[in-house]
This record gives C-alpha cells, structure tokens and sequence, in this order.
C-alpha cells in the first residue's frame, strides 16, 4: 500500500466503469434519468467494503423497473450499494432541510445521463439559495462537536474511530467542505490556491489522510465488512502488516498505536486551528476588533492573544514559551488567536538546545506548574500544539503512547495530564474529594506535587520499573532546574513511590499494625504523606474515571488517618476508642443491651469499623432482639456497605456473595468476624447501581439466607465480555504469611471473569477453608483479588494450598 491514493481511487474507477456498463445494459440512457456519485465514491475514492453511494434523478416518469433491475444487478455482484431515487425538485428541497444532503449533494459527481438535470440540481442547492458560508460553518461546526461526543469525545480511545472520531477522516472532510462552501474551489489543494491553507497544511492533511486511508483499506480487508474502529482484535494484526514488531521496551502493537494516535493529534490540532482561522478571518471580518497592545509582540485581540507580526519567533524564538506565560498570567485572554497558533506550529524547529538550556526559560517554564490557575490547560495546548515534546524530549517520548490493555484508559501523555488537572481539582475545590482537598490545604509547595504528577509517568514504555526510571529523570530535572535541594528530593521521592499508597490500600490489611508501621516507615513524615496521599487520589482517578470510587477512597483514607497516627507516635486505644464514639451515638434506652452484645465481638472489629457503622449495626440488632439481622450502614453514589449478623454457619459467606451476584452487585470488600457466642458478623463494601427498591429487595434476599439451616455450594458461569476475551491471563496464585500465625494470605491474579467470586468461595467451602476477610480487585481486564484463610483454626498446610490451586487451575479456562 505504498501508493494509497492510487489504490482508492483505481478500485473507484473500476467500480464506476462496472456500474456504467450496466447502465448500459439496462438501457438507461433511453430515458431522462441521470446517475450521480455522491459521498466518498463522489470524491472519487472508494474502500474496499465501503458503501457505493449513488444518486438517480429523474424529470417525470421514473422507469421503475428498469432502475431496481440496475440496483439489484449491483447487489448481486457485491457492491454494497447506498442508493437514493429523486427528481430535481425533491432534492433541493431535502438539502434545504437536511445538512448531510446538502453536503453529499455539494462533492457530488456527474456519471451518466441527461446532464442538465444534474446542474439544475447543482445549481440550486449551493450556497446562493441556501446554507451560505457562515450558516453551513456553524451547522457544520455543531455537528462536529455531536460526532465528538458520541466518538468518546478524544482522539485517545483505546478503541477510536478512524472514520468518525477526533482527528479522523471526517475532521479532514470538516476543512474542506467549510472552506469549499466559502470559497468555491473544488479540490483541497484549491483551498492553497486561494491562500485558506498554508502549503505545509495541506502537505499534512494530505498525509494525514493517507496514513488513515491504509489503515483503513487494511482494516476492511482484515474485519471483511465495513470497519471503522480499530477494535483490539485487529489492533495486533494492522500492527504486523504495517512493520510494527515487539521489542523489549514495548509491543509492536503499542508502536502502531501510538503513531496513530500521534497522527490523529495532528489532524485534530490542523482541524481546530483551520475551523478557528475560518471564523476568525472570515466570519468574523466584519466585526470590530477591540486590539490592546500586551508587550512589542503581543496584542490581545477581542480577548485573544495575538503576535503582532508574523516575524515574531523567529526574531525571538524564547517569545514560544512567553505566549502561554502571557495566557497563563492575564486572566483577560480567553484563548490564542488561530493566526498565532498557526506561527507556533512552523517555528518548532527554533526549540533546540540551545533554547532548552536557556535559564530564563526554564524559570519560565516552571512558573506554570507554579501558578495558581490554568496549570493543566496551559500544559495541555502545549502539548497539542508540539511545544511541550519539543522543549522536554523526554515527555515527547510518552506522546501518543498506549498501554495494550484494559486498564489504562488514555495514552501516557493524556494520563499525565489529567492527573495534574485532578490534582488542581483537588486543591481549588472540595466537591469531589473533601477530605484530600483539607490536606491540599496545607501543603506548603503546590508545584512539586504538580511536577510529581507531571513526571510520575514520564519513563512508561522504556522496559523496567518506570518509578524508579522516572525518579531518575525527576531528579535530572530538579537539578537542571535549580530547584531547591529539598523540594528536587521530595519530588524524585514521589515519582519513585507514587505506586506504594495504592498497592498497600488495596493489596494488605491497613488494620494490622505491621502493615501500617512498615508504610510509616518509608513514608518517613507527614509532608511526604501528605503529598503521597493528594497524588494517589489524582493518579487512579485520571487512570479510568470508572476505576475511582467510593471503596477506594474509603481505603486512603483510611490509610492515611492510621499511618498519620503512626508517625505522630499517638499511643491511642481504638478499640476503646471507636466504643466510645459510637455508645454516644445510640439511644440510650440501647446502651445495655449493646454493651452486653459487644463482649460478643472480637477486638478487631472496632478496630476496623467507623463508629456510625458500630451503632447502626449494634442498634438494629438490639432493636431485632439479636436475631439474624441485616443492616444498610452507608449508601454512596456508586454502591453502598452492608453488615449482617447471623449464626455463624459453614457456607454462609459463599450465599450471601451469590445473592449480590445474582443482583449484579460487585463486593469490592469484605470481612468476617466470627463472635464468640456462635454468631458472625459479616461486613461488605459494594458497588453498583442501587435504588431504595433495589436494596429493600437485596435485603429481604440476604435475610432469607440468613435464615436458612444448611447451605448447598452453587456454582456459577465464568462470563467475560468480547474485549477480555482478548486479554486472557495466565493465572497466578501465591499464598504467604497471614496476620498471625493460624492465618494465610492467598492472593490470586487472573483476567476479570463474572462469577469469579462465587467460585472461589465455592471451592474454598468444599474445601473446609475459613474466610476471614478478602479484597475485591478489579484493574481493566485483570482482576487481583486477597483473601485472609485459615483451616482448621489453623494456617493453611502445604497440601491443602496445592488443593486449592489445582481446584482454582481447573476452574478457569484454558488460555
């Protein structure tokens, strides 16, 4: 596919001298009807499944038959043909009332028959009778901005759409139908003619639509039908075709995809910057310009910066970092001016290192990571116009990269971003995280935590452990930045343990003493937890907005209020502690009666539990006369806990977690306290959609299990869905140490089958195996799940360890 162009627009001329043969053959030209190309077949370049679109005008009497004999004709032979049957009136009115009509109508091409009627139809639905310039450019923009949203709204999805998507075909289709309309040329290389387009656009338009065009021939021929996604079952195959191998540092598929990716970057920044141009010079000309001098080089025109003559980085190249200085500093602009935007784009090149090793600049350069506001914006369009991975390499070596999984969401560079635009979040408002907003508030230096978020990530795709990579590289730029001594360790200390918050949250028993004295340890004092606990936040929630929640911020914090108290050296009594909390919470008429039910309840539990979930569930067992109970103790916008007390029964555990499976309710948490008079008390954290109706119902269903006399293992179907089928697991099973000496740690990581849990209790009953507590972990496609186990009162011996991985090995399905 060395010549794409060529291939296009050859498979459409034969296709178009098929099709006119058989006009021929059905003697069409005896009668006053014309054939029209339209859509892509009328820019005259066709795919190899890609619809055959055809217009057939007629004056009066339309030969019925003869035209459905032509189009079944078509369909018989393949073609999958898009077909519309008009006379000349119905189509100007149509296109009146119908953009995309109007727009097909506008590339459309004479085929065959009386050519009269195809001008009239031509001439009448231009720009003279209706959609005019400015009114076609602003239907047009606005649907755009729609094809966006249902696209994924960026160019970054693991999945994108070549066609549809941002920086995909149709954006480049957006430039020329908006400047075609205005300037009336017919081609896209009339767009230079007329001085619209630079000669340097449209040599990267045009390339642009080649390299899509190739990996669009090769997707049809791969999927044999229409295919405009680049789903992950074709992803590895275009890798191969187009010379993408795997090396140590990363998959030959993620190299494909960040080059498409790099080059859907382009086209989107050429199609903003173009559509921007288009209403500021054009639609825009005759309004006035409110102009206001900035400095010798910058004006600030109708609230946007402009350079004040088209020489201006070139005289000064240090002038492409003042542009977002400028916009960062004046709360006045709203935006860069088109014309600038586009002098930034041709002066790249004046980004050496000579530029780079500039100490003004530098200054500069870190001034927006300290500047209270646009932090995050000013570092986005830098990065979209070039200038961040041409003045930092080593960020522009993560532009556009993927990770070829089901977890992280967005490209490095796109992840980078949105943590320090979480991070700025965090800090100006307390909405979403008011607990780490609280902390935000006292860190004392908000630019390192910003630059920590800026770097956390910068050695991804290298080979190795990118923490410890990119704390090397945190430190290279400390130091060439002159920061000082101890903001550049603070910042090199985060990007190397940026990982360990979240991995000891979700992956230990932040209730066990060790856990958090060996995190305190490392973490060394409040400032760096602090720092720590801000960024952990920011980074899992700009990972994949579905993977932030309310279990994993009940975690942190939880974390970070236990390892605060570690290294305050506070020697507090919790148990004591959260008893007391919660008795002034109860009614007091309960106070004996709870008293009396909590010398039934091991330590650990108030160790554990907040002190509003002791008295709720305490109150309604009172209140239920110590019967089997279940109790809703808090609901949250994306799931809700639930505690329940009943006889403590072998199989119990296994039940109630196949009732929430069965209402599609996922435990990402849950423990288990065995009380000493022959009842438990089980606690899960859940999520998922929930009404009042929905847990009224899941509660009567709980409470029925309760109440049952025996319990019978169920089984239940592994399902996965069509993208995890693709990411298949080697399963890895470990057992280690528990809590004590009568306890083991299992953990087991494999791909994220529904229904997995209830199989693993389902085995671990058969087996006689104690839960005592367990973590529910779900990244992408993996799921990495902890449980707590003991048999027998006793840890878990070497034979009943390799039981429990042979039953586990032969439950999940070959790889």
């Amino acid at each position: 596919m060395h010549n794409i162009s060529r291939l296009v627009r050859t498979r459409a001329w034969i296709v178009e001298q098929l099709i006119l043969e058989l006009w021929q053959r059905h003697q069409l030209p005896d009668y006053q009807v014309t054939l029209v190309a339209v859509g892509g077949f009328g820019r005259g370049d066709l795919q190899p499944h890609s619809d055959v679109d055809l217009l057939i005008l007629y004056h009066q009497n339309l030969p019925e038959a003869a035209v459905s004999s032509l189009i079944q004709d078509m369909w018989d032979l393949g073609l999958d043909v898009g077909h519309a049957v008009r006379t000349v009136e119905e189509s100007v009115q149509l296109a009146a009332n119908d953009l995309s009509v109007a727009t097909n109508l506008m590339e459309s091409r004479f085929m065959q028959g009386e050519h009269q009627l195809y001008n009239d139809m031509y001439d009448r639905t231009n720009d003279r009778h209706m959609w005019s310039g400015p009114d076609f450019f602003k239907a047009k923009f606005q649907e755009q901005a729609n094809r966006h949203e249902k696209c994924g709204g960026t160019a970054y999805n693991l999945e994108p759409n070549i066609k549809e998507g941002q920086g995909g075909l149709r954006d480049i289709q957006m430039i020329t139908w908006v400047a075609q309309r205005h300037y009336h040329v017919s081609s896209m290389h009339g767009l230079v003619d007329v001085g619209f387009l630079h000669p340097d656009e449209y040599i990267h338009l045009q390339k642009g639509m080649r390299k899509l065009w190739k990996i669009r021939y090769a997707l049809h021929l791969l999927a044999g039908r229409k295919e405009d996604r680049l789903l992950f079952e074709h992803q590895k195959e275009l890798a191969k075709i187009f010379g993408f191998v795997d090396d140590e540092e990363s998959l030959g598929v993620e190299k494909f995809m960040q080059s498409h990716y790099r080059n859907a970057m382009q086209l989107e920044q050429l199609n903003m910057r173009l559509l921007q141009l288009f209403e500021e010079d054009i639609l825009q000309s005759h309004e006035d310009k409110q102009a206001t001098e900035l400095t010798d080089e910058f004006l600030i025109i109708n609230q946007y910066l402009d350079i004040s003559h088209p020489h201006v980085f070139k005289e000064r190249p240090a002038a492409l970092l003042d542009v977002f200085h400028h916009y960062q500093q004046n709360p006045q602009i709203h935006g860069i001016r088109a014309n600038t935007l586009r002098h930034i784009s041709q002066n790249l090149y004046l980004i050496d290192d000579e530029f780079r090793s500039d100490a003004e600049l530098k200054a500069k350069f870190l001034g927006i990571f300290k500047h209270r506001n646009l932090v995050f914006k000013q570092l986005k369009l830098m990065n979209a116009l070039g200038v961040l991975g041409a003045y930092l390499p080593v960020f522009g070596r993560i532009v556009g990269r993927m990770q070829y999984d089901l977890f992280h969401m967005y490209t490095v560079d796109q992840h980078t971003l949105f943590v320090l635009r979480n991070i700025r979040k965090i800090f100006l408002s307390d909405k979403t995280h008011a607990h780490a907003h609280a902390v935000a508030q006292g860190i004392e230096a908000p630019y390192v935590l910003n630059l920590a978020g800026f770097f956390h990530d910068i050695a991804k795709g290298r080979g190795g452990d990118h923490a410890e990579l990119g704390a090397v590289e945190a430190k290279t730029f400390a130091q060439s930045f002159n920061l000082p001594t101890a903001d550049g360790e603070l910042l090199s200390w985060l990007v190397k343990y940026h990982l360990l918050m979240s991995v000891v949250a979700q992956k230990q028993d932040i209730s066990d003493a060790q856990v958090i004295e060996q995190f305190a340890a490392v973490v060394k004092d409040q400032q760096h937890l602090d720092h720590l606990y801000v960024l952990t936040i920011a980074d899992i929630s700009g990972t994949d907005p579905k993977l932030w929640n309310s279990y994993k911020d009940s975690l942190l914090h939880e974390l970070y209020h236990r390892t605060t108290q570690q290294l305050a050296a506070e020697e507090k009594d919790l148990v004591a502690t959260s008893k007391a909390e919660a008795l002034g919470l109860l009614d007091a008429k309960h106070h004996e009666d709870v008293i009396d039910l909590w010398q039934h309840f091991p330590d650990r539990f108030f160790d554990y539990s907040a002190p509003e979930q002791i008295a709720r569930i305490s109150q309604a067992i009172a209140e239920n006369q110590h019967q089997p109970t279940v109790c809703i103790t808090d609901l949250h916008e994306d799931g809700f806990e639930i505690m329940l007390y009943g006889h403590d029964q072998t199989g119990l555990f296994h039940h109630v977690v196949g009732v929430f499976a069965e209402f599609q309710i996922d435990v990402a948490n849950a423990r288990i306290y065995s009380n000493n008079n022959g009842f438990v008390l089980d606690y899960f954290h859940c999520l998922g959609s929930c009404d009042e109706a929905l847990l009224k119902d899941l509660k009567r269903a709980v409470e029925q299990v309760l109440l049952m006399k025996e319990y019978q293992s169920k089984n239940r179907e592994l399902v996965v869905t069509r993208r995890e089928k693709l990411f298949l697991e080697v399963p890895e099973l470990s057992f280690s140490a528990g809590r004590s000496a009568a306890e083991t740690r299992f953990e087991i990581k494999c791909t994220d089958y529904a229904g997995m849990l209830v199989n693993i209790t389902r085995i671990l009953l058969n087996l006689e195996i104690d839960i005592h507590a367990a973590k529910i972990g779900t990244f992408g496609h993996r799921a990495e799940d902890v449980f707590w186990l003991s048999h027998q009162n006793q840890a878990l011996d070497q034979q009943i360890q390799e039981r429990v991985n042979a039953a586990i090995m032969d439950l999940l399905p070959a790889n």
